[in-house]
């Protein structure tokens, strides 16, 4: 930690970081110091950050080129809510698909003003507003009644969702159709995209709970993105893809922090 802190500085870090998670770091480290161990904390959420950044735009493109891919192979605009009959979505993705939909209405009922909130009232409640209604119930009946587009739900669509259309359930209804397209080089299998995707969403779920990423799941997850980096909308890995050159700048930022991550690991956990 920087030499301009106080040992009473020290102290309130400790209690801010909390013992217990900053135990997990002093256990890496060779001094077995409260401030070792907090350097070692700040490198490696710095490095969290610099995964995030880089992950959440492969999500990104990765769902934005599925849902073209989708569109075009199913030829319907409403594919998400109102599939054609010979498509089904399992409950997995029924479920999400809702529960994106009712956050896509809160998002929505936050924009609204006062006035335009109470206007919603004549739809939601036909018979009246009902005098001791509590303020939670009033705002689901309120949401309940404001229409959203499939663009306002698929952004609140979570990775898991995507990663799911690339399992072994979808293969024939999706991977062979269409979703193959997104990845078209012939060499690349649903099965290592799935795989891939798995790690990127374990990661992410680590980081979400401000969690350590190094050691092997780190090296898993670079492994990871510069797949992703390399293979989306191309037939053979190349770095001179859209996507590829969209990515760059973060990815470079990423492997900057991983420098800094390991040199930090080497000085104080060998």
């Amino acid at each position: 930690m920087s030499r301009y802190l106080t040992s009473s500085d020290h102290c309130e870090i400790v209690r801010l970081i909390s013992a217990p998670r900053l135990g997990t770091y002093v256990a890496l480290v060779k001094s077995q110091s409260d401030e070792d161990a907090v350097e070692l904390h700040q490198a490696i959420m710095n490095l969290g950050i610099a995964i995030m950044a880089v992950t959440s735009l492969i999500e990104v493109a990765l769902r934005n080129s599925v849902c073209q891919k989708i569109t075009e192979a199913l030829n319907v605009d409403t594919w998400l809510r109102h599939p054609p009959e010979f498509f089904k979505w399992s409950s997995l993705e029924i479920a999400a698909i809702k529960k994106a939909t009712d956050q896509a209405k809160r998002a929505e009922y936050s924009k609204l003003s006062n006035v335009d909130k109470i206007a919603l009232d004549d739809l939601a409640f036909p018979n009246g507003l009902p005098p001791t209604i509590k303020h939670r119930k009033l705002a689901q009946h309120r949401q309940s009644k404001i229409v959203v587009h499939d663009d306002q739900i698929i952004a609140q669509l979570t990775m898991h969702f995507w990663k799911r259309l690339f399992s072994e359930q979808y293969e024939k209804t999706l991977w062979k159709r269409c979703l193959k397209n997104v990845f078209p080089n012939k060499l690349i299998s649903r099965q290592a995209i799935s795989a891939k995707l798995e790690v990127i969403y374990g990661t992410r779920n680590r980081l979400a709970h401000h969690e350590p990423v190094y050691g092997l799941r780190l090296t898993e997850t670079l492994e990871a993105i510069n797949f992703f980096l390399m293979n989306i909308g191309s037939r053979r890995p190349s770095r001179e893809t859209a996507f590829a050159k969209l990515i760059q700048p973060q990815y470079d930022i990423l492997l900057g922090q991983v420098a800094v991550f390991q040199h930090t690991f080497e000085r104080l956990c060998r």
